[in-house]
This record gives C-alpha cells, structure tokens and sequence, in this order.
C-alpha cells in the first residue's frame, strides 16, 4: 500500500512511519501542502493521510483540491479535537476516516486495515455485478431466456439494489422486454410449456392432488420477485425450497391476474365464460370450484380464505386439515394503495424500499412460516409492481376505466408519451371491455391532460400495478416440499 502523509512536523512522526514501512507499507511524508500536490499530481497513491490544522492552509481545503486531482483516492484527516463542525466538514467532501491527536501507529494500522478490506469487498462487489450483467446479455430472446433474466435480476436487485448498472440494465431490459411481449404475446398464450398463473392449478397443484396429496396454496397480493427472495430465506428448514419465475397476464391487476390464477384461463376466457366476473374479485370461490369441477376434483374437500389484516394473518393457523387449503394474503395489497391515498402511511413509505422493508418485517414478525405444517405447500402472488418515475399525459371519455398503469376506453389518445395501445383485446387474452386498452411500460403511469402538473407531482414516485414491466410481470412461485425425517 502507497501512503501520502502530510503534516508540517512530519520530521516528529518517523517513528510511526517506520512501523508502517515495516508492515510492507511505502510512505512518502512530506511537510507542506504545496509540495504535497506537486506529488499528487505525478503518483498515484492508495491512501492520503492528512494533518487538519497547518500554517499554510487547512487540511479540508488540501482535501478538496487532492479531491479534484484524485477523486476516488482515500482521505483519513488527523485532527487536534474531535469536533462536531470539524467532522461534517469532513465527511461533506468524502472523508474514508478519522483520527484524534496523539495517534498511535496501531491506530493509523487499524484504519490501514479497513481500507484494505473495503478495497476487497468493493472488488468483490464489481466481479459479482460484472457476473450478474455478463450471465444475463448472453442469454437469448424465447420466453425461457426472459423468465432466467427476470430471475438473475431480481437477484441483483436483493444484493445490490442501489447499484446504478442496475438500474440502466432495468431501464434497458423492461423497453426490450415490453418490445419481445407484444410480438409474441399472443403465442405464448396458446404454448401449454410457457408457465403462465393461470396454469398452476394445472401444473402444480391438481398433479399433487392426484397423487393424494394434501397442499396449501397461499397467494400473496402484490409481492415482487426480489420479496419472494427474501421469504425464502426465513423458509424453516424442514422444507426443501424451490423457487421458479413464472408470467403473470396483461393487464398485470388483481382482477384480471387473480381471477385467472382462480379458473385456469386467461382473462379473455374467464370473461366469456362468466361475464362480468373479471371487474372485480368477487367470484374467485365460483372460479375455482368450476376449475376443480373441469379438472376432475368435484367433491374435493378444499378451502379458500381471503386474509384482509394484518392482525387476522397472525392469528390464522393455517391448517384446516383439508386436501387443498388455499390462502389469499390482502393486507398487502392494501398497504400498497393506502400509502397512495392521503394516509399516515404516505410518511412511513416513502419509496419502494421502504414498501420491501415493510412487507418484509410485517412477514417475519407474524411467524407465519412456523404454522404451515401441510406436506406441499406453494406460494406465490398475482402480480408484481414498479414505482413510477415518468409521466403519460392521455385523455379519454367518461367511459375510460381507473387505473394509473393500464386504460380501457373507447376514444383513449396519447398527448405526451407513448403508452401501448392495443385494439385486438381478444389476441391478447383480454376481454373488450372498450374499444382499446393503453398499457404503460417501464415506469411510466398515466395522468390527465386536465391538470396533468397536479398529478405529476401527486403520483410521482408512487409504487403501481396493472402495466407492462419484468418487475410487473414475471413472478414468483415457491414450492415446498417437506423433508422426510
């Protein structure tokens, strides 16, 4: 390690330079600042070790003109007193540490060390981004390669979530994505391998029941990839665990992904066969009876609870010793649009990592994982979320349905931004509600020409659902499966 020590009684501090050049470090001490940045012009060094109070000028002042020479370059500042002003100072122009006067040369070591070890963790840090990035622009264009780079993502995302390659390669891979899905949308929808919500039932609950045994289903409201990760990590280690990404359907809100989740179709589908059903979620009981039925499970014993608090997701037990148990987990989803209305909630979820941090706290407070004793248990959700960075300035008639990601109406027009308009709904899995549906992609949401600066500002960094986004639309779905002892 290469250290640049400045102070001007540097003749009083050989011996502490002597026991670091004796830990294998090269020092070059030097007396006034000036000369110190004729030096730092034409070496490089691994840390800068500085004085605060010399004759010439301060130290934060030889720290601010170091840092327009070397800006990423370590600064430990070495002062008189330890004060309050003196380290804000420091730490404004982005000081690695600080020590107190007298210092011990085991002392200067100690920071030596830290750094030492920073260095590698941040090394560490790049080859494992580097890894993420490479692993997921060598994969493909077919739906497979899509759900792998959804999965290596929201990885990315639990590790490093405020890595800015990660949020370019988000921006980047939701336009490619947004482009991929409406090509071959349609298709995917009529392929029985691609792993759609409204084939689990068909893929991984009724093989179970057939076999004779017992699962419960618990779907979450609301919950994102990277917060099924999470889950897993609190998953009692009785279970083996398998965590797959699958699709949600377009448009990605509850009453479309949930219900079909319910009657093992798409939307379209579910629409036709009982009209009306799809504006609500009213009927998923009548919608999974009817699966069954189709399915061969008429008289299967089975039973469908709907947990809207928090309070009552505690106390369930979750074990009604039943062949199928299935639990719908609400609370969330309500959290999520209650932190959009004029609530206490808007001041304790701020941004979407306090949404994560909340879910997450709420679910391991509750030891929910602790009560499922059932052999089979899956676990996933409807949809997933984004928060909305970008404006789409529409308008539409009175008929022009709510929502902040998706649009049906009859006379729908973009003024500023471009949304996905679709006309064919039945192509696409979706009923005709209205002549046309406007999906927002990425993260962008809608707002009315009428005072579209009023709602910019209100919704602006709002967490929503029901557009066309990985983070939207390739979900999690959990198995497990308990050991045998």
């Amino acid at each position: 390690m290469k250290i640049l020590w400045l102070d001007d009684e540097i003749d009083l501090l050989k011996p502490h330079i002597m026991f670091l050049e004796e830990q294998g470090m090269k020092v070059i001490g030097i007396d006034h600042p000036l000369k110190a940045l004729e030096i730092a012009k034409s070496e490089d060094f691994d840390v800068i070790l500085i004085d605060y109070k010399m004759p010439q000028i301060s130290g934060i002042e030889f720290a601010r003109e170091i840092k327009k020479l070397h800006p990423n370059v370590p600064l430990v500042l070495i002062t008189m007193v330890q004060d309050k002003e003196v380290m804000d100072e420091a730490y404004s122009i982005d000081v690695f540490d600080y020590l107190v006067k007298p210092v011990q040369p085991s002392q200067i070591l100690a920071v030596l060390r830290k750094l030492e070890k920073d260095k590698i963790k941040n090394r560490a840090e790049t080859r494992r981004i580097l890894n993420y990035y490479n692993a997921i622009n060598s994969l493909g264009n077919d739906w497979k390669d899509w759900l792998e780079k959804g999965r290596l993502l929201f990885h990315w995302m639990v590790e490093s979530p405020e890595d800015e390659l990660l949020k370019e390669e988000l921006k980047t891979k939701n336009q490619d994505f947004a482009t991929w899905v409406m090509r071959k949308y349609p298709e995917l929808l009529n392929t029985p391998e691609v792993p759609f919500i409204f084939r689990i039932f068909q893929n991984h609950v009724f093989p179970l029941l057939k076999n004779g045994e017992r699962v419960t289903l618990i779907v979450f409201d609301n919950f994102r990839f990277d917060q099924a990760l999470e889950l897993s990590k609190a998953i009692p280690s009785g279970y083996n665990v398998e965590i797959h990404p699958i699709f949600s359907v377009l448009p990605t809100a509850t009453q479309f992904a949930r219900n079909s989740l319910f009657s093992g179709h798409t939307p379209y589908d579910t629409e036709r066969r009982n009209p009306g059903w799809t504006r609500d979620n009213l009927h998923e009981k009548e919608l999974l009876e009817q699966n069954l039925i189709e399915n061969g499970f008429k008289n299967l014993p089975h039973v469908i609870k709907k947990i809207n608090s928090l309070d009552a997701f505690k106390q369930e037990i979750f074990d009604a010793g039943l062949p199928l148990e299935i639990y719908v987990i609400n609370f969330f989803d309500m959290i999520f649009h209650l932190r959009e209305a004029e609530s206490p909630l808007r001041g304790l979820i701020e941004n979407a990592e306090d949404y994560v941090k909340l879910c997450k706290f709420l679910l391991e407070s509750s030891n929910f994982l602790e009560k499922l004793h059932t052999p089979n248990i899956i676990i996933t959700t409807d949809h997933g979320w984004v928060k909305g960075e970008k404006p789409v300035v529409i308008q539409g008639g009175m008929e022009t349905t709510e929502g902040l990601r998706f649009k049906f109406g009859d006379s729908l027009k973009a003024l500023e931004g471009k949304p996905i308009e679709l006309m064919d709904l039945k192509k696409f899995g979706i009923p005709q509600i209205a002549r046309m549906l406007f999906l927002a992609k990425g993260y962008d949401f809608f707002v009315y020409k009428s005072d579209p600066g009023k709602y910019k500002k209100r919704y602006m960094g709002g967490l929503f659902h029901g557009g066309l986004s990985i983070e939207e639309m390739i979900i999690p779905l959990i198995r497990l499966k308990r050991r045998l002892s």
